[in-house]
């Protein structure tokens, strides 16, 4: 019957082919193989789980119970009859199942959270829902998670070295869902979306039999390729093979993509959307008039009492909302500052109990659903190919990207102010022949958060590449390091911000081959024509042995021309070491 050539025991095992066109298991513990070979040779693998599975012995250390998914499969392919114990004959197995009682199945996407790099690009999970659970019982739900353990000890540098290139392990857990919706709905202000799954309770239960599989397993966790998503996948093609959703991610797994990937599989039902605590304080503070804010902050910072003149003016229902508005804004600081809770507990309860003592329905609405969803928005790689003139000399552009947004990039499924590249290359052909690497920028990551009365977050970029410098004897390519930190606030549509930067470039043509520059920056955000755009104004002024200031002043502008094309104008002054140059670049954008 070649059964270890099937893609369920392919999936069931985690095996791949390998460039070389041999079989991998995904799976990087010896503990989840019968077979000594088992981890690049299915065939071996399916002999010896047969073999242990006939072998003598029962109780939950039996690869029988061990192996729960794997033993029914094959049961309903080899036709095992009574001849061996099945689920029920498995103690701890059982009791598990019982305490999930899990009917159904939903993929969990909290957006992307631009404070954290590793949450930038989102995550996904999986919810085990019941049968006719309503909202509270949907809190109480449990599940399926997968992420690195985590050194809490590591630096930031260590945490993406050892994230990149595997060096924690992945773990499987099992949580309830209302401390999955406290972490990142409360903790990290993300947007939660619930996609309903249309996997029937013999998937479902074949899913949880998996998931006891590969509970104790070890995977190397990759932040890129093998992350939180791509195992999700994993999951989802034991159940639904044909599907062969991991080999659409040989090399990377975004969320945002891998979510496309199961709704054109036609595997969601329907989509829910729970909106953060932030964005729930955002769109309540925005109904408030500004003395009614103003009052609301007040109230949650201590600073006038419940009984104070400020409350009187207003009408029952002014006064509702803004008690319910101050009471918010004291959770979500006590969240996201991580307050004592003695400290915040006993005004809390004040605020929450003059607002009992009102009968009038408060006025603030809920936030709207987004119009676009996040797995809705612009694919991540993306291909400009476009036309210039650099210091009135021409040229030709290709740049490609490899993921994922900028800030100019199509609004619709992302965040304004939210940027995060990875390897992105432009190359140029000018006139007189010369073709020249323009820049490469190995990874770019903007968070511009606009501050209000409410929240106040810091805004930060850094990025790390090569580009060309503006020097008196030409524009050779350098090497730079960049960080900035400053503030960001909302104007209009769009925003408005101000950073100071440090840029560290390391090349030949710079004396004495490294230098440091310091300076401002400061940019608008904007919406229109069409579009989105960002006006830059930047100074660099370098203190390493010569002393000199640079800068420059861009305007980049893209007309959106559908999901995944645009068009994109870059116009630009720039002032280098004693020399100035202009810029204009028109170019087709394609992301795909």
């Amino acid at each position: 019957m070649r059964l270890h050539d099937d893609p369920t025991w392919l999936a069931l095992g985690h095996y791949r082919r390998t460039p070389f066109g041999d079989w991998a298991s995904d799976a990087d513990d010896p503990a989840f193989f019968l077979a000594e070979t088992g981890q690049h040779d299915p065939d071996a693998e399916l002999s010896a789980t047969l073999l242990a599975y006939f072998a003598p012995g029962d109780g939950d250390e039996h690869p029988r119970c061990r192996f729960p998914a794997r033993y029914h499969w094959l049961k309903s392919r080899l036709d095992f009859g009574g001849s061996l114990s099945s689920d029920h004959d498995c103690k701890a197995f059982s009791e598990w199942t019982e305490t999930l009682k899990a009917h159904s199945v939903s993929l969990i996407f909290p957006a992307s959270y631009l404070n954290s790099p590793s949450s930038m690009f989102g995550h996904t999970f999986l919810r085990l829902d019941r049968e006719n659970q309503d909202e509270n019982a949907r809190l109480l739900a449990h599940t399926i998670n997968y992420a690195a353990d985590v050194n809490v000890a590591d630096n930031e540098l260590f945490y993406a070295y050892r994230g990149l290139f595997g060096g924690y392990p992945g773990v499987i857990s099992v949580q309830p869902f209302y401390e999955k919706v406290k972490e990142y709905s409360d903790f990290e202000n993300r947007d939660i979306w619930e996609y309903s799954l249309n996997l029937s309770p013999a998937e479902t239960a074949q899913l949880i039999r998996h998931v006891w599989e590969i509970r104790p397993i070890r995977f190397d966790y990759y932040f890129i390729g093998e992350n939180c998503s791509y195992r999700i996948l994993s999951l989802l093609d034991v159940v639904r093979p044909a599907l062969a959703l991991r080999e659409k991610f040989p090399y990377r797994s975004i969320p945002s993509d891998t979510v496309r990937a199961i709704v054109d599989a036609g595997l969601v039902e329907h989509v829910d959307y729970r909106p953060s605590a932030a964005t729930v304080l955002n769109e309540h503070t925005r109904q408030l008039t500004s003395d009614q804010r103003r009052v609301a902050r007040q109230l949650a910072d201590g600073k006038i009492a419940l009984d104070s003149d400020a409350l009187r003016p207003m009408s029952a229902a002014e006064q509702a909302a803004t008690l319910e508005t101050a009471y918010e804004s004291l959770r979500y600081r006590s969240l996201a500052d991580k307050l004592p809770r003695e400290r915040v507990a006993g005004l809390s309860y004040k605020l929450l109990l003059a607002r009992s003592r009102i009968d009038d329905v408060s006025p603030l609405k809920p936030p709207e659903r987004p119009a676009t969803r996040d797995d809705e928005g612009h694919k991540p790689w993306r291909a400009d190919l476009g036309f210039g003139f650099f210091d009135h000399t021409a040229f030709g552009s290709f740049r490609l990207r490899s993921a994922y947004h900028d800030l100019t990039d199509p609004l619709a499924g992302y965040r304004l102010g939210a940027q995060i590249k990875f390897l992105d290359a432009s190359v140029r052909y000018y006139e007189d022949e010369r073709f020249r690497v323009e820049a490469v920028d190995v990874i770019n990551i903007a968070s511009l958060t606009p501050r209000t009365e409410f929240i106040q977050p810091l805004s930060w970029s850094v990025g790390l590449g090569a580009r060309r410098k503006l020097l008196e004897t030409g524009r050779p390519l350098v090497g730079y390091l960049d960080g900035g930190v400053g503030l960001s606030y909302s104007i209009g549509d769009g925003m408005i911000f101000g950073l100071v930067n440090g840029t560290l470039e390391v090349s030949e043509s710079v004396r004495p081959n490294v230098d440091i520059g310091l300076g401002p920056r400061i940019g608008w955000l904007y919406r229109g024509l069409g579009g989105q755009g960002l006006l830059d104004f930047r100074i660099d002024c370098y203190i390493v042995e010569d002393e000199y200031c640079t800068g420059g002043l861009r305007l980049d502008h893209t007309v959106n021309l559908g999901k995944d094309y645009a068009l994109n104008l870059r116009l630009g002054r720039d002032r280098g070491e004693r020399t100035y140059a202009s810029e204009f670049l028109l170019s087709v954008r394609r992301y795909f």
